[in-house]
């Protein structure tokens, strides 16, 4: 009897590359040769990097009750708040409960600028400072700030030295520039909770474009996209993700202790094509499933119009800069928070 073999999966050849390596400069033809042959790598052997504190932390906080995370909401779930972008959000089913649960975390302890002196309300909101939970207010709180503040400094200390390889290797300098004040730069604890399909079809309207099923019929929790610009995200010991590569979906091997790095849209526009973005969905695994994504963002006012060989950019024929096209992204799944009157 014939028995047929499953094919290898060829993400399973995806680099790991040493964090020493990337910071002293020893590894950039690597960075340029995988993001060219895959689009995306993993980060491993990351100093001070602890993924199981930060799993404690956020099981902790997504286990509490819900007025307590409520306490924590932006403005559109909590109307009492006046945080627009950073702190606690979610995504309910039908009946009310929170599937998908969110904590935006940002680079900015305090506000030092006044409205008066920025462009617009959105970059005020690009800004904002981030929402800590106090201690005592639940167990574990008391390292729920120290955790979580320890892996965003991690990760923009990481994705600004990729930012550097990249451009040394595309021989791009204004690319750094781009990106020096990151205004929109988030940290996103995520917990997914096990959804019916009927949940899906709720938040994903017939007109929202996306499919919410996989080929095999198995539900997705986050459908088929590719990120605006860089993307650091530590998938634990979850699975669930899978990109899209040579025509077909695999599975992304998740590697604890690691962050992936993949960039998006945007990076593709500007590096001509030579860096080129991940397609990716999520899988419903039918369990709690935790990640953190970090999106490093360009400055508000940096130049998006046109590329590394001086060509206009699709994104550049409506935008030329970052924060008015970034403010168009956000309204697109935050209606509430951030919308073209924003930009006044």
């Amino acid at each position: 009897m014939m028995v047929k073999m499953e094919k290898r999966n060829p993400l399973l050849d995806v680099p790991k590359l040493d964090y020493n390596k990337i910071m002293n400069g020893s590894a950039r033809d690597e960075i340029l040769q995988a993001m060219k042959d895959y689009a995306f790598f993993y980060i491993v052997n990351i100093p001070k990097f602890d993924p199981h504190a930060e799993i404690d932390v956020m099981r902790r906080f997504f286990n509490q009750p819900r007025e307590v995370k409520e306490s924590y909401a932006s403005v559109k779930h909590n109307p009492s708040n006046n945080n627009v972008l950073r702190g606690y959000g979610y995504t309910a089913n039908q009946a009310g409960e929170a599937i998908e649960e969110v904590y935006n975390i940002g680079q900015y302890e305090r506000r030092d600028v006044d409205i008066r002196d920025l462009s617009c309300r959105a970059e005020y909101i690009s800004r904002e400072p981030n929402l800590w939970p106090a201690d005592n207010d639940f167990p574990g709180s008391e390292e729920f700030q120290s955790t979580l503040w320890n892996g965003f400094q991690i990760r923009i200390k990481l994705a600004r030295k990729l930012v550097e390889e990249l451009a040394a290797g595309l021989e791009f300098s204004e690319f750094v520039d781009k990106f020096k004040e990151a205004e929109f730069t988030s940290f996103y604890l995520k917990k997914y909770t096990a959804r019916e399909a009927s949940d899906n079809v709720k938040i994903y309207k017939a007109d929202s474009g996306y499919t919410m099923k996989a080929e095999d019929g198995r539900d997705l929790s986050i459908p088929s996209h590719v990120d605006t610009t860089i993307t650091l995200l530590a998938t634990y010991s979850n699975g669930g993700l899978q990109a899209y590569y040579q025509g077909l979906w695999h599975d992304v091997p998740s590697v604890m202790g690691s962050l992936m790095m993949m960039s998006g849209e945007l990076i593709e526009e500007l590096s001509d094509r030579k860096i080129p973005s991940l397609r990716h969905r999520v899988i419903d695994i039918k369990t709690d499933r935790y990640s953190t994504p970090f999106f490093f963002n360009p400055s508000f006012h940096a130049n998006i119009s046109t590329s590394l060989s001086g060509l206009p950019t699709k994104t550049g024929t409506q935008y030329r800069t970052f924060g008015p096209w970034q403010v168009t992204q956000l309204h697109r799944d935050e209606p509430l928070l951030l919308n073209p009157n924003s930009l006044n």
